[in-house]
């Protein structure tokens, strides 16, 4: 099963940072090689993914699928292409926390450097390939500024909304590649709510000081901690404007260095196949399994990264992490319980674990239980096989609402949507219900 990360890469396009190996043997044949997805390359059909060879389904496009290897890695937030490892850890070099990030896995030899092999062995010279990895369009959405990071439904804008002190909320804005973006040309408000939801005040975002931000400042009485609040921002006249839920239990704590005001960027290109999520996706275009979450992406030209200092090696492990711990964690049925009563009780308490976190506002972690309480609803429906037909159907049947709803608590939670996201829990809980019900029924 594809980890989190990897899935995250269905929206996945062109690369954006090539991070080269210095003096890394490539792996050997015994080692496991993520496994090959086929993409296209045409800019706005990047989010097409597939588990075989074939053609863009895009009647506009109709280019040969490309294939791929997609990796889950983590690398330094700050040094990105010095340091990529397979695990969780510190930064050698500054020691900050390693991120997660999706990378395509290539080789390449000395005598084509350009030209990019997908699988390991030996170059013309006899000297084994050495490994690289790319940066894919989606393939971070780590905050940049301690704040709390959505993707809008264009699949190419990107907010990460921070509120450093009392009474001040601040906007980031980037690109697809997680690349900061002018927001000179957006607008937009901040809407003050309470614990019920109920809105208390309304604020401009305006163009900050610096240039690269928008802020909305707020009085000073609405502003105490916990902060809950939604923002709502147009990032062009002809499109619609989105919303955003924030839920703040403590200040922002910015690591990262002063910002500075972003180029204004490449125009969008014309064609995407990104649309808002619907009941049946990983995150948006690509046909892919409910079980899975995947995001379409419009995929810009990129700039080339500047070259690592010298006296600076990639620090890159070797052996693949395909599925993060936490994410593991969530999908590993060997540890569930083994008799029924013992899993619906295990469904209900992952259930109000998504519950707990959609009250709190605290979107962009809903994803996580979620999936574990999907894992919890697969086994229950293996386990039916053995019941009389009448009851496997209904059985079936909530799974089914189960695994969908659990897929758009995903989608919608990348897009920091808290009314669609209510909307999905209380279609999950509904799906349990019935799926507890159904076990029960004679």
């Amino acid at each position: 099963m594809r980890s989190r990360l990897a899935a995250v890469a269905v929206l996945l396009g062109l690369s954006l940072a090539t991070v080269p190996v210095v003096g890394q043997q490539a792996k050997t044949a015994a080692q496991k090689l993520p496994p090959l997805s086929y993409v296209c390359t045409m800019p706005g059909d990047e989010g097409v993914l597939e588990d075989k060879p074939g053609i863009c389904p895009n009647p506009k496009c109709k280019m040969p699928l490309v294939p791929i290897r997609l990796d889950a890695k983590y690398w330094c937030p700050t040094h990105q292409t010095l340091v990529v490892r397979d695990g969780p850890g510190t930064c050698p070099l500054d020691k900050k926390t390693l991120v997660p990030v999706t990378l395509s896995e290539f080789w390449t030899c000395a005598d084509k450097p350009d030209d990019k092999l997908i699988d390991p062995g030996n170059c013309a010279n006899g000297q084994p390939r050495k490994i690289g990895y790319e940066l894919r369009a989606h393939g971070d959405h780590n905050p940049r500024h301690g704040g709390q990071f959505f993707m809008a439904e264009d699949a190419w804008h990107h907010m990460e909304g921070t509120y450093p002190t009392a009474a001040l909320f601040r906007a980031f804005f980037y690109d697809n590649y997680t690349k900061p973006m002018n927001p000179k040309a957006f607008s937009g408000s901040v809407i003050v709510l309470d614990k019920a939801d109920k809105e208390l005040g309304t604020f401009p975002l305006t163009v900050a000081r610096d240039g690269a931000t928008l802020e909305a400042k707020i009085p000073p009485a609405l502003g105490a901690l916990p902060f809950k609040a939604a923002a709502k921002v147009k990032f062009a006249p002809e499109l619609r404007e989105q919303r955003f839920d924030f839920n703040f239990a403590e200040f922002s704590k910015d690591t990262a260095a002063p910002a500075t005001p972003p180029a204004t960027p490449a125009p969008k290109p014309a064609t995407t196949t990104a649309n808002p999520p619907a009941p049946a996706r990983p995150a948006a275009a690509k046909p892919v399994p409910p079980t899975a979450a995947a995001k379409p992406a419009p995929a810009p030209a990129a700039p080339t990264p500047a070259p690592a200092p010298a006296s600076q090696e990639p620090l890159i492990l070797d052996s693949p992490t395909q599925i993060p711990p936490a994410l593991a964690e969530a999908l590993d049925e060997s540890k569930l319980p083994t008799n029924t009563q013992g899993l619906l009780a295990e469904l209900t308490s992952r259930a109000k674990d998504v519950q707990t976190l959609v009250n709190e506002g605290n979107l962009a972690q809903v994803w996580l239980p979620a999936t574990a309480t999907k894992t919890v609803a697969l086994v229950l429906d293996a386990n039916a096989r053995s019941l009389p037909e009448r009851q496997r159907v209904l059985i079936s049947s909530a799974v089914k609402r189960v695994v969908t709803s659990a897929w758009e608590l995903d989608a919608y939670g990348d897009l920091g949507n808290k009314e669609k996201i209510t909307e999905a829990y209380q279609r999950l809980e509904s799906a349990v219900t019935d799926l507890k019900a159904a076990y029960e029924t004679r």
